[in-house]
């Protein structure tokens, strides 16, 4: 059925175009491409993961047309079958998303597939993520109205994606934006001022026999999104009506969160704090998924994400039952001639964060009380870091980073039961970048991390204890990059994972295009963006990448 509709869209679109020559002048087509492949090998030392197939490959194909006010888009999917780390439940190929757009100065409207979000996600974003096996569109209409500039409604109805089904439930949404600023522009000067409210509600059939559950649940949430030239101040306030799930356990609790980012910053100066606290906040389309499936609202992390692979180990992933935490970072940039007589400034960064459990008591089975602002006794996670970033000369540049991280490695990786206990690390990293000249460049990379797990359980963890990390690049503008990257588990408890993650990477990048070929060891693990992650296996053999835009 979803073929035979995209077949009539893009029919529908011809022969309309067909019709005015003015129209078939407008038409424009545009699109990207992404190959991912992985051919596996056997490892015995380091037990890499195998596939049957030797051979596995996620494929997308995205087309764009537009006329006029009309768009239609089209993404093409193919898992022959999905590389190990991807739900296997994605394997087939087929037409994944297709939807057809019209908009004008006021109105907008969209049939089919689409993503959204209302403010920082916390009742409802949609989005794709290939990184994470994540992909939750919407399947349906949504209707954007905006009758004067500051002003702007959004509705929506539709299903979710699940792999290449769709979800049980459905999904009703609006969202206002209103910039007070641009309405009323005499009275804010330079100041902008938006405030905005979301209701997301989830309809599910009650088919269970031991529980009596909410068959809509309603969430909303309400924001204030303030911006001068030297501060922007954004908070956001959710809630959700009970809604007992597989993750929560089958609480009875409704569920909230708050959010809140400050930014200050002048010439050479800057500073961020943050805050948020989420209590049962949730939320998906059906109340026994589990993993990344269907997610229908998205919890803002507040820790840095690491650039570093090393302290990457032990990225934070949000814990949506309850979590409280707060951030912040102050960066500086010291002018020229200050410290030493030279032209080059040296640019400063430290930063923090905390993040622990919510205090909570509980009243019987299914329902418990916490304050709002209290911390409950476990720690999640902590960091601290400072970075440096400095020019030596016109040709080499120096960057300086120390992490010091307690990462709870039973919450963010056991679901709370008792195995890796805490893992306190602690990482020095170095890097170089020397231009030889205006073609060649060579960056140098040295990271050293301590590492040290303090749970009594004894565990076959692969990685533990302290590493060594070694990358090597060589840059020949504009085209060529090779690339050498070694990590070692040097201190591992067990002397059978003490090994080395070797890997070979050429890319070729022209315009649009980036060819990268890569053979050897990745050493797996959790991989996470914005607080989301998902597990990476530890596997050997050739890496074919290939991304295109057109």
């Amino acid at each position: 059925m979803k073929h035979l509709l995209t077949l009539t869209l893009i029919q529908l679109v011809l022969v309309c175009s067909a019709f005015s020559q003015g129209i078939l002048d407008n038409l424009q087509i545009g699109g990207n491409f992404q190959s991912d492949s992985y051919y596996y090998l056997r490892d015995s030392t380091i037990e890499s993961a195998e596939a049957k197939e030797k051979l596995l490959s996620n494929n997308y194909l995205f087309l764009t047309l537009s006329t006029n006010n009309i768009s239609f888009d089209l993404r093409f999917e193919s898992y022959q079958n999905p590389i190990l780390g991807y739900d296997p439940r994605f394997q087939g190929t087929g037409i994944a998303y297709r939807s057809i757009s019209y908009k004008n100065d006021w109105l907008g409207i969209t049939a089919g597939n689409f993503y959204e979000q209302f403010g920082s996600g916390m009742v409802l974003r949609g989005y794709e993520e290939r990184n994470l096996g994540l992909d939750n569109s919407l399947d349906g209409v949504r209707i954007s109205v905006e009758p004067f500039k500051g002003l702007n409604f959004k509705g929506l109805i539709g299903k979710q994606r699940f792999f290449w089904s769709q979800s049980k439930s459905i999904i009703r949404g609006l969202d206002a934006n209103v910039e007070l600023s641009s309405i009323f522009p005499n009275l804010f000067n330079s100041l902008t001022f938006v405030i905005g409210g979301s209701v997301v509600s989830r309809y599910q059939a009650d088919l269970d026999s031991k529980y009596r559950l909410p068959e809509n649940v309603l969430a909303f949430s309400i924001r204030v999104d303030i911006s001068t030239s030297w501060l922007t101040f954004s908070t956001e306030f959710a809630h959700k009506y009970n809604d007992p799930t597989y993750r929560n356990k089958f609480t009875y609790n409704d569920g909230n969160g708050i959010n809140t980012d400050i930014s200050i910053f002048t010439s050479g100066f800057s500073l961020l704090l943050g805050f948020h606290r989420y209590d049962n906040m949730e939320f998906r389309t059906d109340r026994e998924a589990k993993g990344l499936e269907l997610q229908l609202n998205y919890l803002p992390s507040l820790t840095k994400q690491h650039i570093y692979s090393l302290p990457a180990f032990y990225a934070a992933s949000t814990q949506a039952n309850g979590e409280i935490g707060f951030k912040g970072e102050v960066n500086y940039t010291i002018p020229s001639k200050t410290l030493i007589k030279d032209e080059f400034e040296t640019n400063i960064a430290f930063g923090f964060s905390r993040i622990n459990s919510i205090d909570t008591q509980r009243i019987d089975d299914f329902t418990y009380k916490s304050k709002f602002f209290g911390i409950g006794p476990e720690l999640f996670y902590r960091d601290y870091y400072i970075e440096l970033r400095r020019k030596l000369s016109h040709q080499l540049e120096l960057k300086l980073a120390y992490i010091d991280i307690i990462y709870n490695k039973d919450v963010m990786e056991n679901e709370g039961s008792p195995l890796y206990g805490k893992v306190k690390s602690k990482t020095l990293a170095t890097e170089f970048t020397y231009s030889f000249n205006k073609t060649h460049t060579l960056r140098i990379e040295l990271q050293h991390m301590w590492s040290k797990n303090d749970s009594t359980v004894a565990s076959d963890d692969k990685k533990n204890g302290n590493w060594f990390a070694f990358l090597a690049e060589h840059s020949i503008a504009p085209h060529w990059y090779f690339s050498l990257i070694d990590q070692w588990n040097y201190g591992n408890a067990n002397k059978q994972y003490q090994v080395h993650y070797l890997k070979f990477l050429v890319t070729y990048i022209h315009q649009t295009t980036r060819i990268s070929l890569g053979f050897g060891r990745e050493a797996g693990g959790i991989v996470c963006l914005g607080g989301v992650c998902r597990f990476v296996p530890i596997s050997y053999g050739f890496s074919l990448s290939v991304t295109t835009s057109f």
